[in-house]
């Protein structure tokens, strides 16, 4: 499947990005100017592809660490505009106070803490998203008949 296809529901990006549907739904209404960025609108329908399933996660995983949705989103979107090499890492400045929560950002799943960065490994992101999306075009349909 191309990285730019647009042919997954909501629920299935969600399902993709490893983030559950009511977070999707509001990162999505969040950032709905900048939908265009990440998803295609067809009739009253939602469609994603694997390029935008990895932005959205990228930029979910940016905003932890501390920046508003749009600066993640931005960055997400640079980064991934053709498949990273799965080496690929993401290597931005450490924030340690969250902007919106005032928490302190320790700890938190697929980042790699170091003395002033975090380190996202964006190629091993994006390449398990894709695959991911290839397994799941790739599954037959099953018609129950009863």
């Amino acid at each position: 499947m191309a990285w730019e296809t647009r042919a997954h529901s909501v629920a299935e990006a969600a399902n993709l990005a490893g983030l559950h549907r009511a977070t999707l739904d509001v990162v999505v209404h969040r950032a709905r100017h900048l939908d265009v960025l990440f998803s295609e609108r067809r009739k009253h329908r939602r469609w994603f592809s694997a390029k935008d399933i990895s932005v959205l996660r990228v930029a979910y995983e940016l905003e932890r660490t501390g920046r508003d949705w749009a600066t993640a989103l931005a960055q997400a979107f640079e980064h991934l505009s053709q498949p990273p090499p799965s080496d690929a890492l993401l290597v931005v400045p450490a924030m340690s106070v969250s902007a919106r929560s005032g928490r302190v950002v320790i700890g938190l799943s697929d980042l790699i803490p170091t003395a002033s960065f975090i380190v996202l490994p964006l190629g091993k992101i994006a390449e398990e998203i894709q695959a991911r999306c290839e397994q799941l075009q790739e599954a037959p349909s099953v018609a129950v008949h009863t």
